[in-house]
């Protein structure tokens, strides 16, 4: 699923510098705004698919900093080595109430809590972008407005809730194309929790990634599961 999270991850991040009608641009989507040294990205869940190629992401594309949450010495000191340069242990505390106001350039909001872009607003710049995937909780619910999206935004401050699907439709090779060069590059590293080995495993595969079961895990865990095939 490396293509997938890849490139959900790489169209949102590139969304928060370019109108979603607009041509997909090509390269990073800040490259006028990271040569002052202070461009800071969040985002909101640091260890799954999506976040971990997401961090990754951000730092090739020049984020100096890269806040996230994720919990537990074992997946915070993941995170921190893919980029993370700032981590909250989310059962401890809440992420954007650790963060300054005025501080964040961009929140590529992966996990979708319900209230993640009221909290937001305070710490983002004017000229930020609040962009969610349209996923999770808040979408589910569907009780805040507009939808999953702030009531009360910042001046200044975009938000999106993003539909990757035509996105997906129109640029998957530029894409695919785009993260090649960047695992080839060693700048994106497929993030492997467990192999297991032969289609008969397949079931064991699905009950770690569902944590639980037969060869299941108690609690989450983090990067891909790869099946390999005798």
């Amino acid at each position: 699923t490396i293509p997938e999270v890849g490139l959900t991850s790489l169209f949102s991040l590139k969304r928060t510098g370019s109108l979603p009608n607009d041509p997909m641009p090509e390269g990073s989507p800040w490259a006028n705004q990271t040569k002052g040294g202070n461009f800071t990205v969040v985002i909101t869940a640091g260890s799954g698919g999506t976040g971990f190629i997401g961090i990754e992401i951000a730092k090739a594309y020049g984020a100096t900093h890269i806040a996230t949450a994720a919990s537990g010495e074992e997946e915070i000191a993941f995170v921190k080595g893919l980029g993370a340069t700032f981590v909250v242990d989310y059962k401890k505390a809440d992420l954007f109430a650790s963060l300054p106001d005025d501080s964040v350039d961009v929140v590529y909001d992966n996990y979708g809590e319900e209230g993640t872009a009221d909290k937001a607003m305070r710490t983002l710049r004017a000229g930020g972008v609040y962009l969610l995937l349209p996923h999770s909780e808040c979408y589910a619910r569907k009780t805040q407005g507009p939808p999953c999206l702030s009531g009360n935004p910042k001046p200044g401050v975009r938000q999106l809730n993003y539909n990757t699907a035509p996105d997906f439709n129109q640029y998957s090779a530029q894409g695919l194309q785009e993260l090649t060069k960047m695992f080839e590059a060693g700048t994106l590293t497929a993030q492997i929790a467990k192999t297991f080995r032969g289609l008969d495993n397949a079931a064991a595969a699905f009950n770690f990634s569902a944590g639980g079961g037969a060869g299941g895990v108690s609690d989450n865990h983090f990067g891909k599961i790869a099946l390999v095939p005798n």
